[in-house]
């Protein structure tokens, strides 16, 4: 028994679960169906292969179900990378990709009852020895499988480049799955090769390499899956933590009822509630500032908690630098707080939601 592949389906099985929990009841995306068929593929395809040699008396039912399987994974990659090609993929895209799919799991599946059910792989030594068993075991099903795999790599090679300062985090997750596509060719290329030459015995060390390529897919899989939201979610709480001590101070010191419950909100949706409410402060505080209206100044007067109700001292947003676009004024934010968490004082959590 193969621990390695075993514990690989196990986890790839639980992240398909998961992932398919978490969106349930929500309408999936084409590439979200994708990555789902993919790990449940991964995990039946693997735990199969793992315990190959012991279903091997039970008409090696563990080797047919790897084999489907992994004809299963690679049409999930397929509708994968055409949805990494094109934002939206036509519906005759993906029923040709199905078919092909289909087409060759009925192959492994025909050729179950008429010789790979009863004997061992063992390969021939010469092409006139081939049966129709024999054909689609080391014959078309290598070649499908290196054929569809190179369709990924290419995509890496192309996607790569462009998109690594764009997408960093899926562009890493599609370079890792390409990367143990490269092993799992390499790994078919030179088994199809010694089962085709008589030196079946040969392809041991060929295949003690699967259990490394399928590794490094499952972690580009689980990467693509779950990276972005991931990252966003640590950056966000990373940029919350320092826009907390100003934003915190902003709705102290206004009289405005703009605060919003935001704790059970995710980290991102947190962090675009604290730079609305800032940024609504900021059009509604008038503080006293002598001197400059920069913005060390005006953070110096925050902290003191110099501000006014005089109509005829300007807004914040009348004081400082003018801004035309969004991303002037969230640049501006994060000027704002960084000065203020330079030399602030106060402390402490949000105020009580009015009501």
């Amino acid at each position: 028994m193969n621990w390695a592949f075993a514990a690989l389906g196990l986890c790839a099985g639980i992240l398909g679960m998961e992932r398919s929990w978490r969106l349930r009841g929500e309408l999936l995306s084409l590439t979200q169906r994708a990555i789902i068929v993919a790990l449940f593929g991964i995990g039946v395809g693997a735990l199969a292969y793992g315990t190959a040699d012991k279903t091997e008396q039970f008409y090696n039912i563990g080797r047919l179900a790897w084999h489907c399987s992994a004809v299963i994974i690679l049409g999930a990659l397929e509708v994968l990378i055409a949805t990494l090609r094109s934002e939206i993929v036509s519906v005759r895209a993906t029923r040709r990709i199905v078919a092909r799919s289909s087409f060759a799991v009925a192959l492994i599946l025909a050729a179950w009852p008429l010789g790979t059910a009863h004997e061992a792989s063992i390969g021939v030594s010469k092409f006139s020895e081939h049966d129709f068993a024999s054909v689609v075991t080391h014959l078309v099903f290598p070649a499908y499988v290196i054929w569809a795999l190179a369709q990924v790599i290419i995509l890496s090679i192309y996607r790569f480049p462009r998109d690594i300062k764009r997408r960093p985090i899926n562009t890493i997750a599609l370079f890792l799955i390409a990367l143990g596509c490269g092993g799992f060719i390499w790994t078919n290329a030179t088994s199809a090769i010694y089962m085709n030459t008589g030196r079946a015995s040969e392809s041991e060390g060929a295949l003690a390499l699967s259990p490394l390529s399928l590794g490094i897919c499952v972690a580009g899989a689980t990467t693509l899956g779950v990276g972005e939201r991931l990252y966003d979610e640590l950056m966000s709480r990373y940029q919350l933590a320092r826009l907390g001590p100003l934003w915190r101070r902003m709705i102290e010191l206004s009289d405005q009822d703009f605060h919003l419950p935001a704790q059970s909100f995710s980290a991102p949706a947190r962090l675009q509630r604290a730079y609305v409410e800032i940024a609504d402060a900021i059009c509604t505080l008038r503080v006293v500032v002598d001197g400059s209206h920069d913005p060390d100044s005006i953070v110096s007067a925050l902290r003191r908690g110099d501000v006014t109700s005089d109509s005829s001292q300007p807004t914040l947003s009348r004081t400082l630098p003018p801004r035309r676009t969004r991303r002037e004024d969230l640049q501006l934010i994060t000027v704002l707080a960084t000065a203020y968490r330079r030399g602030a004082t106060t402390t402490g959590h949000l105020p009580a939601e009015r009501h």
